[in-house]
Protein backbone atom coordinates (compact mmCIF):
# COMPACT_ATOMS: atom_id res chain seq x y z
CA UNK A 1 0.00 0.00 0.00
CA UNK A 2 0.97 3.62 -0.47
CA UNK A 3 1.33 5.72 2.68
CA UNK A 4 -0.13 9.23 2.46
CA UNK A 5 1.84 11.90 4.29
CA UNK A 6 -0.80 14.51 5.11
CA UNK A 7 1.07 16.73 7.65
CA UNK A 8 -2.13 17.28 9.60
CA UNK A 9 -0.86 15.93 12.92
CA UNK A 10 -2.44 17.59 15.93
CA UNK A 11 -5.59 18.62 14.07
CA UNK A 12 -8.30 16.60 15.77
CA UNK A 13 -11.13 17.72 13.49
CA UNK A 14 -12.13 14.95 11.07
CA UNK A 15 -13.26 17.28 8.27
CA UNK A 16 -9.81 17.27 6.72
CA UNK A 17 -9.55 13.49 6.77
CA UNK A 18 -12.95 12.97 5.16
CA UNK A 19 -11.88 15.39 2.44
CA UNK A 20 -8.51 13.66 2.11
CA UNK A 21 -10.26 10.35 1.54
CA UNK A 22 -12.42 11.98 -1.11
CA UNK A 23 -9.35 13.56 -2.75
CA UNK A 24 -7.52 10.22 -2.92
CA UNK A 25 -10.57 8.54 -4.45
CA UNK A 26 -11.10 11.23 -7.08
CA UNK A 27 -7.60 12.47 -7.87
CA UNK A 28 -4.92 9.96 -6.91
CA UNK A 29 -6.31 6.45 -7.10
CA UNK A 30 -5.25 4.33 -10.05
CA UNK A 31 -5.79 0.68 -10.89
CA UNK A 32 -4.07 -1.83 -8.61
CA UNK A 33 -3.28 0.83 -6.02
CA UNK A 34 -4.12 0.95 -2.33
CA UNK A 35 -3.64 3.99 -0.10
CA UNK A 36 -3.30 4.10 3.67
CA UNK A 37 -3.07 6.78 6.36
CA UNK A 38 -3.79 7.19 10.06
CA UNK A 39 -5.45 10.06 11.89
CA UNK A 40 -6.77 11.16 15.27
CA UNK A 41 -9.97 12.93 16.28
CA UNK A 42 -11.81 13.99 19.40
CA UNK A 43 -15.56 13.75 19.26
CA UNK A 44 -18.54 11.65 18.28
CA UNK A 45 -18.80 10.54 14.67
CA UNK A 46 -22.17 9.34 13.42
CA UNK A 47 -22.87 7.35 10.29
CA UNK A 48 -24.14 8.95 7.11
CA UNK A 49 -27.71 7.76 7.64
CA UNK A 50 -28.11 8.28 11.40
CA UNK A 51 -30.24 10.75 13.38
CA UNK A 52 -27.90 12.51 15.83
CA UNK A 53 -30.10 12.68 18.91
CA UNK A 54 -31.00 9.00 18.64
CA UNK A 55 -27.32 8.14 19.02
CA UNK A 56 -25.80 10.56 21.54
CA UNK A 57 -26.31 12.15 24.94
CA UNK A 58 -26.66 15.75 23.78
CA UNK A 59 -26.62 17.22 27.29
CA UNK A 60 -23.35 15.48 28.16
CA UNK A 61 -21.75 16.52 24.86
CA UNK A 62 -22.68 20.15 25.44
CA UNK A 63 -21.38 20.12 29.02
CA UNK A 64 -18.13 18.45 27.94
CA UNK A 65 -17.60 20.51 24.76
CA UNK A 66 -17.55 17.38 22.64
CA UNK A 67 -18.40 17.94 18.99
CA UNK A 68 -20.53 15.77 16.70
CA UNK A 69 -19.43 14.98 13.16
CA UNK A 70 -21.08 13.13 10.29
CA UNK A 71 -18.94 10.87 8.15
CA UNK A 72 -19.63 9.97 4.51
CA UNK A 73 -19.83 6.25 5.30
CA UNK A 74 -22.69 4.26 6.80
CA UNK A 75 -22.62 2.24 9.99
CA UNK A 76 -23.01 3.19 13.63
CA UNK A 77 -22.01 5.95 16.00
CA UNK A 78 -18.49 5.99 17.51
CA UNK A 79 -16.66 8.07 20.08
CA UNK A 80 -12.93 8.67 19.75
CA UNK A 81 -10.31 10.80 21.46
CA UNK A 82 -6.65 11.56 20.84
CA UNK A 83 -5.71 8.20 22.39
CA UNK A 84 -7.63 6.37 19.69
CA UNK A 85 -5.97 5.82 16.32
CA UNK A 86 -8.12 5.99 13.20
CA UNK A 87 -7.05 4.51 9.88
CA UNK A 88 -8.21 4.70 6.28
CA UNK A 89 -7.67 2.35 3.34
CA UNK A 90 -8.65 3.47 -0.16
CA UNK A 91 -8.62 1.12 -3.13
CA UNK A 92 -10.06 0.59 -6.59
CA UNK A 93 -13.21 -1.48 -6.96
CA UNK A 94 -12.72 -5.13 -7.80
CA UNK A 95 -14.96 -7.59 -9.56
CA UNK A 96 -15.55 -9.32 -6.25
CA UNK A 97 -18.11 -8.31 -3.65
CA UNK A 98 -16.58 -6.06 -0.98
CA UNK A 99 -15.75 -7.71 2.32
CA UNK A 100 -14.13 -6.01 5.32
CA UNK A 101 -12.09 -9.13 5.99
CA UNK A 102 -9.98 -8.60 2.85
CA UNK A 103 -8.56 -5.36 4.24
CA UNK A 104 -8.77 -5.96 7.97
CA UNK A 105 -6.68 -9.09 7.53
CA UNK A 106 -3.77 -6.72 6.75
CA UNK A 107 -4.22 -5.15 10.20
CA UNK A 108 -4.40 -8.62 11.76
CA UNK A 109 -1.15 -9.64 10.08
CA UNK A 110 0.55 -6.44 11.21
CA UNK A 111 -0.49 -6.97 14.83
CA UNK A 112 0.67 -10.58 14.72
CA UNK A 113 4.21 -9.21 14.29
CA UNK A 114 3.74 -7.64 17.73
CA UNK A 115 2.72 -11.04 19.11
CA UNK A 116 -0.91 -10.03 19.44
CA UNK A 117 -3.56 -12.39 18.14
CA UNK A 118 -6.30 -10.18 16.66
CA UNK A 119 -9.40 -11.86 15.24
CA UNK A 120 -11.94 -10.79 12.66
CA UNK A 121 -15.51 -10.90 13.96
CA UNK A 122 -18.97 -10.40 12.51
CA UNK A 123 -19.28 -8.01 9.62
CA UNK A 124 -16.73 -5.30 10.41
CA UNK A 125 -15.05 -5.71 13.82
CA UNK A 126 -11.66 -6.77 15.17
CA UNK A 127 -11.37 -8.50 18.55
CA UNK A 128 -8.57 -9.13 21.02
CA UNK A 129 -9.20 -11.89 23.55
CA UNK A 130 -12.88 -11.73 22.65
CA UNK A 131 -13.18 -7.96 23.17
CA UNK A 132 -13.67 -5.36 20.46
CA UNK A 133 -10.70 -3.15 19.60
CA UNK A 134 -11.77 -1.92 16.16
CA UNK A 135 -15.00 -1.07 14.33
CA UNK A 136 -15.06 -0.14 10.65
CA UNK A 137 -17.22 1.52 8.00
CA UNK A 138 -17.35 1.37 4.21
CA UNK A 139 -18.17 3.49 1.17
CA UNK A 140 -18.15 2.64 -2.54
CA UNK A 141 -18.63 4.99 -5.48
CA UNK A 142 -17.62 5.22 -9.13
CA UNK A 143 -14.04 6.13 -8.17
CA UNK A 144 -13.29 3.25 -5.84
CA UNK A 145 -13.78 1.96 -2.32
CA UNK A 146 -13.04 3.44 1.08
CA UNK A 147 -12.81 1.63 4.39
CA UNK A 148 -11.97 3.43 7.61
CA UNK A 149 -12.12 2.50 11.25
CA UNK A 150 -11.12 2.89 14.86
CA UNK A 151 -8.24 1.24 16.67
CA UNK A 152 -8.46 1.45 20.47
CA UNK A 153 -5.08 2.25 21.99
CA UNK A 154 -6.00 3.97 25.27
CA UNK A 155 -9.40 5.55 24.69
CA UNK A 156 -11.42 6.97 27.63
CA UNK A 157 -14.11 4.30 27.78
CA UNK A 158 -16.18 6.06 30.46
CA UNK A 159 -16.48 9.20 28.34
CA UNK A 160 -17.29 7.00 25.36
CA UNK A 161 -20.27 5.49 27.19
CA UNK A 162 -21.53 8.81 28.52
CA UNK A 163 -21.26 10.43 25.09
CA UNK A 164 -23.29 7.85 23.21
CA UNK A 165 -25.70 6.63 25.90
CA UNK A 166 -28.93 7.93 27.47
CA UNK A 167 -28.63 10.58 30.18
CA UNK A 168 -30.02 8.31 32.91
CA UNK A 169 -27.15 7.84 35.39
CA UNK A 170 -28.18 4.27 36.29
CA UNK A 171 -28.13 3.29 32.63
CA UNK A 172 -24.78 5.03 32.17
CA UNK A 173 -23.25 3.10 35.07
CA UNK A 174 -24.51 -0.18 33.69
CA UNK A 175 -23.34 0.86 30.24
CA UNK A 176 -19.78 1.51 31.44
CA UNK A 177 -19.56 -1.95 33.01
CA UNK A 178 -21.10 -3.49 29.91
CA UNK A 179 -18.66 -1.75 27.55
CA UNK A 180 -15.68 -2.73 29.68
CA UNK A 181 -16.78 -6.34 29.39
CA UNK A 182 -17.00 -6.12 25.60
CA UNK A 183 -14.38 -3.54 24.59
CA UNK A 184 -10.72 -3.14 25.47
CA UNK A 185 -7.74 -0.89 24.89
CA UNK A 186 -4.54 -2.43 23.54
CA UNK A 187 -2.00 -0.28 25.41
CA UNK A 188 -1.57 -2.74 28.33
CA UNK A 189 -0.72 -5.54 25.91
CA UNK A 190 1.82 -3.74 23.74
CA UNK A 191 4.87 -4.03 26.02
CA UNK A 192 5.31 -0.29 26.49
CA UNK A 193 4.83 0.57 22.81
CA UNK A 194 3.63 4.17 22.55
CA UNK A 195 0.78 5.22 20.31
CA UNK A 196 3.26 6.96 18.01
CA UNK A 197 5.34 3.79 17.81
CA UNK A 198 2.22 1.75 17.03
CA UNK A 199 1.36 4.10 14.17
CA UNK A 200 4.93 3.82 12.90
CA UNK A 201 4.63 0.04 13.07
CA UNK A 202 1.51 0.16 10.89
CA UNK A 203 3.25 2.41 8.38
CA UNK A 204 6.32 0.17 8.21
CA UNK A 205 4.42 -3.11 7.87
CA UNK A 206 1.43 -2.08 5.75
CA UNK A 207 3.01 0.28 3.21
CA UNK A 208 5.94 0.11 0.82
CA UNK A 209 5.73 3.53 -0.85
CA UNK A 210 5.02 7.08 0.29
CA UNK A 211 3.05 9.84 -1.36
CA UNK A 212 3.79 13.32 -0.02
CA UNK A 213 0.97 15.84 -0.39
CA UNK A 214 2.06 19.18 -1.81
CA UNK A 215 1.01 22.48 -0.26
CA UNK A 216 -1.32 23.06 -3.21
CA UNK A 217 -2.95 19.69 -2.60
CA UNK A 218 -3.35 20.42 1.12
CA UNK A 219 -5.00 23.73 0.26
CA UNK A 220 -7.39 21.99 -2.13
CA UNK A 221 -8.25 19.36 0.49
CA UNK A 222 -8.91 22.07 3.08
CA UNK A 223 -11.35 23.70 0.65
CA UNK A 224 -13.06 20.33 0.10
CA UNK A 225 -13.26 19.89 3.87
CA UNK A 226 -15.57 22.90 4.20
CA UNK A 227 -18.44 20.69 3.01
CA UNK A 228 -17.96 18.23 5.87
CA UNK A 229 -17.92 20.91 8.55
CA UNK A 230 -21.00 22.74 7.27
CA UNK A 231 -24.26 22.72 9.19
CA UNK A 232 -25.96 21.40 6.07
CA UNK A 233 -23.76 18.29 6.07
CA UNK A 234 -23.83 17.54 9.80
CA UNK A 235 -27.41 18.39 10.71
CA UNK A 236 -29.45 18.62 7.53
CA UNK A 237 -28.23 15.35 6.05
CA UNK A 238 -30.29 13.53 8.66
CA UNK A 239 -33.16 11.34 7.50
CA UNK A 240 -36.66 12.73 8.11
CA UNK A 241 -37.63 12.13 11.73
CA UNK A 242 -39.85 13.31 14.58
CA UNK A 243 -38.53 15.12 17.65
CA UNK A 244 -40.57 15.39 20.86
CA UNK A 245 -39.84 18.05 23.48
CA UNK A 246 -41.66 17.73 26.80
CA UNK A 247 -41.48 20.07 29.79
CA UNK A 248 -43.63 21.77 32.42
CA UNK A 249 -43.39 25.52 31.98
CA UNK A 250 -45.70 28.46 32.73
CA UNK A 251 -49.15 27.50 31.53
CA UNK A 252 -48.83 23.75 32.07
CA UNK A 253 -47.15 20.65 30.74
CA UNK A 254 -46.14 21.13 27.09
CA UNK A 255 -45.35 18.36 24.63
CA UNK A 256 -44.10 19.72 21.32
CA UNK A 257 -43.95 17.32 18.39
CA UNK A 258 -41.70 18.43 15.52
CA UNK A 259 -41.57 16.65 12.18
CA UNK A 260 -38.18 17.52 10.67
CA UNK A 261 -36.73 16.96 7.23
CA UNK A 262 -33.26 18.18 6.26
CA UNK A 263 -33.28 20.57 9.21
CA UNK A 264 -36.63 22.11 8.24
CA UNK A 265 -39.83 21.99 10.34
CA UNK A 266 -42.50 20.30 8.24
CA UNK A 267 -45.06 20.15 11.03
CA UNK A 268 -45.30 21.38 14.63
CA UNK A 269 -47.95 20.17 17.05
CA UNK A 270 -48.42 21.27 20.67
CA UNK A 271 -50.15 19.03 23.20
CA UNK A 272 -50.41 19.09 26.98
CA UNK A 273 -52.56 19.88 30.00
CA UNK A 274 -52.63 23.64 29.36
CA UNK A 275 -55.73 25.78 28.74
CA UNK A 276 -55.92 27.22 25.24
CA UNK A 277 -57.65 30.58 24.81
CA UNK A 278 -57.99 30.22 21.05
CA UNK A 279 -57.29 27.42 18.53
CA UNK A 280 -53.56 26.76 18.08
CA UNK A 281 -53.75 26.09 14.33
CA UNK A 282 -52.47 29.47 13.15
CA UNK A 283 -49.66 29.48 15.75
CA UNK A 284 -48.52 25.98 14.75
CA UNK A 285 -48.70 26.77 11.03
CA UNK A 286 -46.35 29.73 11.51
CA UNK A 287 -43.51 27.24 11.99
CA UNK A 288 -44.17 25.21 8.83
CA UNK A 289 -41.23 25.05 6.37
CA UNK A 290 -39.01 27.09 8.71
CA UNK A 291 -35.39 26.08 9.32
CA UNK A 292 -35.02 24.74 12.86
CA UNK A 293 -32.46 27.30 14.03
CA UNK A 294 -32.48 29.75 16.93
CA UNK A 295 -32.60 32.85 14.75
CA UNK A 296 -35.57 31.53 12.77
CA UNK A 297 -37.45 30.48 15.92
CA UNK A 298 -36.87 33.86 17.53
CA UNK A 299 -38.16 35.60 14.41
CA UNK A 300 -41.43 33.63 14.49
CA UNK A 301 -41.98 34.19 18.19
CA UNK A 302 -41.35 37.92 17.79
CA UNK A 303 -44.50 38.00 15.65
CA UNK A 304 -46.52 35.18 17.21
CA UNK A 305 -46.82 35.34 21.00
CA UNK A 306 -47.93 32.14 22.68
CA UNK A 307 -49.58 34.20 25.45
CA UNK A 308 -52.29 35.02 22.92
CA UNK A 309 -53.13 31.33 22.56
CA UNK A 310 -52.47 29.62 25.90
CA UNK A 311 -53.49 30.82 29.36
CA UNK A 312 -50.63 31.89 31.68
CA UNK A 313 -47.99 30.87 29.14
CA UNK A 314 -44.79 32.83 28.43
CA UNK A 315 -43.19 33.16 25.01
CA UNK A 316 -39.67 33.27 26.45
CA UNK A 317 -40.13 29.94 28.24
CA UNK A 318 -41.65 28.33 25.17
CA UNK A 319 -38.76 29.61 23.09
CA UNK A 320 -36.23 28.05 25.46
CA UNK A 321 -38.11 24.76 25.24
CA UNK A 322 -37.79 24.81 21.45
CA UNK A 323 -34.11 25.76 21.77
CA UNK A 324 -33.46 22.60 23.81
CA UNK A 325 -34.06 20.54 20.69
CA UNK A 326 -31.77 22.49 18.39
CA UNK A 327 -28.53 20.73 17.47
CA UNK A 328 -25.44 22.89 17.11
CA UNK A 329 -25.60 26.65 17.26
Amino acid sequence: MILIRHHNEGNLKPYFYFALEEYILKELLKDDENYFFTWEIHGVVIGKNQVIENEVNLEFLRQSNIDVYRRPTGGGCVYADHRNTMFSIITKKTNKEFTFKTYLSKIIDSMRLLNLNIEFSGRNDLLFEGKKISGNAFLQNKYGMLMHGTFLYDCDLETMVRAISPSDEKLVSKGIDSVRSRVTNLKPYLGGLTQEQLIKHFENTLTNKTYELSQDEVKKIEEMAEKYQSREWIYKKQPAYTKILKKRISGGLFEVKLDLEEGVIKNLKIQGDFFDKTPLDSFEKAFKDVTYEKKQIENILDHHHIESYILDSKTEEFKLLLFEGILGE
